[in-house]
C-alpha cells in the first residue's frame, strides 16, 4: 500500500452554502462510505465544507 502525504487544506474555503442539519449528516455519511481511507475521507469532506462531526446524529434525536 502506497502511502500519500497528507496536504494542509488551511488555505482552502469553500464557498458558503446553507444547508440543512439532515443535508450535512448525510453527506458526511455518503462521503465517508466512499472513501478509499481516513485520508481520503478527510480530503473529501474538506473538500466540501464539511466536518466528520457532521456525520452523527444529535443527541436525544
Amino acid at each position: 500500500m502506497t502511502t500519500r502525504p497528507v496536504r494542509s487544506l488551511d488555505g482552502v474555503r469553500p464557498e458558503s452554502y446553507d444547508m440543512s442539519h439532515d443535508q450535512r449528516c448525510r453527506g458526511a455519511r455518503l462521503v465517508a462510505s466512499a472513501a478509499k481511507d481516513v485520508e481520503d475521507c478527510a480530503l473529501l469532506l474538506a473538500m466540501l465544507g464539511l466536518d466528520p462531526a457532521d456525520g452523527l446524529e444529535p443527541r436525544g434525536a
